[in-house]
């Protein structure tokens, strides 16, 4: 018989943050992980708030990102090749998946990959997990109760740290990721939307995946290299 998350428990997810390091100078925000599936949640019991991207998926049972032939990601290697434009170096593919096997969300680098709401799901409007975590009945009554929660907790943190550049992608989510942000004025540029948060430049992209960014990672590397 399948045994429930207890409050506890349940608390326990509900608080990670992400991958990487909590005083990192770029954070990658993004909607929700995809994934998941019991063994995988009762495994995050294991994780701290914040964890190395590479232990944290070790942990998982996923090696293939960071080990061996090292498969890029695809979410990832936008992300990478960001992080190198912006550090002069080439984002060749073997570059990028060096990067992301030993830097993208290390503990002891310089990028944060966070998520808006933290348990990984298959789908975003998907709630596999009725007979495990009972406390929600239902995708949206998960996003209803836990979102404002995130949105008070990730706003904390971003106070306490003050990150030089948030990036959130996936242009379906900009107006929650605005709420991170409530007395910041976005405007528009190119196909994205900039602010300045005390200190913190935040931009908003279409998700790294979309065809939209083909061909866009450059304008957006330069917008924050000439950002003011």
């Amino acid at each position: 018989m399948t045994q429930s998350f207890t409050d506890e428990q349940l608390n326990h997810l509900l608080g990670f943050i992400g991958y990487g390091a909590p005083k990192a100078s770029f954070w990658f925000l993004g909607m929700e992980e995809g994934g998941g599936g019991e063994n995988n949640l009762r495994t995050r019991l294991q994780f701290n708030a914040i964890e190395d991207c590479k232990k944290a998926h070790c942990l998982l049972g996923i090696t293939k990102f960071h080990s061996g032939q090292r498969v890029i990601q695809r979410t990832w290697r936008s992300m990478c090749y960001i992080m190198l434009a912006l550090a002069n170096q080439e984002p060749s593919r073997e570059a990028i998946r060096d990067y992301q096997a030993k830097s993208l969300g290390s503990s002891d680098g310089e990028t944060l990959l966070v998520e808006l709401m933290p348990i990984p799901k298959r789908k975003i409007s998907d709630w596999e997990y009725n007979k495990i975590i009972p406390q929600f009945t239902s995708s949206q009554h998960y996003y209803d109760v836990v979102k404002p929660q995130r949105i008070e907790l990730l706003r904390t943190l971003l106070m306490e740290h003050t990150p030089q550049v948030v990036i959130g992608y996936g242009k379906k989510y900009w107006e929650d990721y605005k709420q991170l942000f409530p007395s910041v004025q976005f405007t528009s540029s190119d196909q994205f939307e900039i602010g300045r948060s005390n200190g913190t430049l935040v931009v908003l992209t279409d998700h790294f995946t979309a065809r939209t960014m083909n061909g866009k990672l450059d304008a957006l590397v330069d917008l924050i290299l000439f950002d003011d």
